[in-house]
């Protein structure tokens, strides 16, 4: 049986998907924790909410995205979390051509907040090379 911390991080990534599908970027980085770590690949890791933000923003701009995510796992300890599994990313140009499409598999680290709620704290991931 699901916990319930477990099926608000399910709910998490569900929001995650339609803040990204919607290309809205405040809604998307109102997930992460303010010292939120991403780790994307073949690039420097990213600390903080603000240098998150500013490191998207272009993609956010200038794309229209598709995205799925499939956890595999999730575990909850008290106030921490992880989930790992496998996503699938299109990025479209929002001025036309080809979109770019991404496989990949990530494990994510989540803290529970003062509010209760999960907010993302490290995000470490891979994909394929856009095709």
């Amino acid at each position: 049986m699901e916990s319930s911390a477990a099926k608000e991080i399910s709910e998490l990534w569900k929001e995650y998907v339609a803040a990204a599908t919607a290309g809205d970027l405040e809604r998307w980085i109102n997930l992460w924790t303010e010292d939120g770590i991403q780790m994307p690949p073949d690039a420097p890791r990213r600390v903080g909410r603000a240098l998150i933000r500013a490191e998207m923003k272009p993609l956010f701009d200038l794309f229209n995205t598709r995205m799925a995510i499939y956890p595999d796992e999730t575990q909850v300890s008290r106030d921490q979390a992880f989930t790992h599994g496998l996503y699938e990313v299109a990025m479209t140009p929002k001025e036309g051509g080809d979109s770019l499409e991404f496989k990949g598999k990530f494990l994510t680290i989540l803290r529970k907040q003062a509010d209760d709620s999960w907010k993302i704290a490290i995000d470490c991931f891979n994909h394929n090379t856009p095709q």
